[in-house]
């Protein structure tokens, strides 16, 4: 007859030795992901690139981008990705993490944001804090646009702004209206997005009465995704670094924050620069800096 107590021992044991078996030879088996692990959130603001725009085109955002060839379109300004690591990204001396975007793209400057995750529930509910670019103090914080969707196919979407200014997207080249510049995601007939404003990227220096949009060399040096002439861009790579230690309140004060858990990318600029159609930012993920 078989013991019933001396046989659950031994199958509890015996679980136990499998596990740390499996442990001992897949020693990355528990190990946490360098790069983003989860996209909480996605929106993407009204912009040339609305009809490419698919809600699995997250995936971009997530794992190592070496491995894929895709990008995630965040749109005009206010566009973001909410994402997050599976574990608590240290604030170290110097950078602490990289932003992936586009290679060799010029700046269409994207803000990031920072948040910790004190209660430990792994969601992105408490505290957003922005990391302080070298334009953060020529920049508009708490800023908003409001867009409202092309009442025909043959119309422009029109905006209104916290300034109380109002105005219409206007394609610069390609389609006549920007009506199709209106994300199918979006199934209302306006939309908010909230953020900071960044000063134009783009300058218009007309040669012979043609226009000539450039982005000044020294405009943004440095703190924004998506800005290959920043100090802490990495050309081989596709990235800029990006240092916890600049993470402000909303009053604009340096905090200092331990670690943080999630990243918010978002399209900073609103402008648009001729045929260069509307600024906004590509990005491809996010990696750990150790």
């Amino acid at each position: 007859m078989i013991n019933s107590e001396k046989h659950s021992k031994f199958i509890v044991q015996y679980t136990l030795f499998i596990l740390f078996f499996v442990s001992c030879t897949n020693p990355d088996i528990h190990k946490p992901s360098d790069y983003i692990t989860d996209v909480f959130e996605y929106v993407y603001a009204p912009g040339q690139h609305a009809q490419l725009v698919n809600s699995t085109n997250i995936q971009y955002f997530k794992g190592n981008p070496a491995l894929h060839s895709g990008w995630l379109y965040l749109g005009g300004f206010g566009g973001y990705v909410i994402a997050g690591f599976d574990h608590n990204i240290l604030n170290h001396e110097g950078f602490d993490f990289e932003v992936y975007s586009l290679k060799g793209a010029v700046p269409e400057p994207a803000v990031v944001y920072v948040m910790q995750d004190v209660n430990g529930d792994g969601l992105p509910n408490e505290t957003w804090y922005e990391l302080k670019g070298n334009q953060y103090g020529n920049s508009k914080q708490n800023y908003w646009v409001r867009y409202y969707k092309a009442k025909t196919d043959s119309a422009n979407i029109t905006w209104l702004d916290s300034d109380n200014k109002q105005g219409e997207l206007i394609s610069g080249y390609g389609a006549k209206y920007t009506s199709g510049w209106w994300s199918k995601s979006v199934t209302t007939d306006s939309i908010t997005l909230h953020g900071t404003r960044l000063p134009d990227a783009y300058d218009n220096n007309p040669i012979n009465g043609t226009p000539y949009w450039t982005v000044p060399i020294d405009r943004f040096k440095w703190g924004y995704a998506e800005n290959n002439f920043g100090t802490d861009y990495d050309a081989a790579l596709g990235s800029n670094k990006l240092d916890i230690s600049n993470a402000v309140d909303i009053d604009g004060k340096l905090v200092n924050l331990s670690d943080i858990r999630f990243i918010k990318v978002q399209t900073g600029v609103f402008q648009q620069a001729g045929w260069l159609n509307e600024v906004s930012s590509e990005v491809r993920g996010a990696k750990e800096l150790k």
